[in-house]
């Protein structure tokens, strides 16, 4: 599996495991799930594209970096 590929996968586990604890968190919580689910699905369209244009990659990569804290940060505020 790619680097991206477990980037990805890794994405994907840790925003399952999120909108748990969203769903039993707080109105805060809520407002930057909201926020964080727009730049998934934002990830996601550009994932897509990957094997189209290089540079969409990189800025793919450096989105679900920023995802991956996003993540983390939220469920340890949970």
């Amino acid at each position: 599996m790619s680097t991206f590929e477990q980037l990805k996968a890794d994405l994907a586990r840790l925003r399952d495991q999120a909108r748990v604890q969203v769903q039993l968190g707080s109105m805060e919580a809520r407002q930057e799930w909201d926020e964080l689910e727009a730049k998934w699905e934002h990830f996601v369209a550009e994932a897509g594209l990957r094997t189209s244009a290089q540079s969409i990659a990189k800025a793919a990569e450096s989105l679900g970096q920023e995802l991956r804290s996003a993540y983390q940060r939220l469920a340890k505020a949970l």
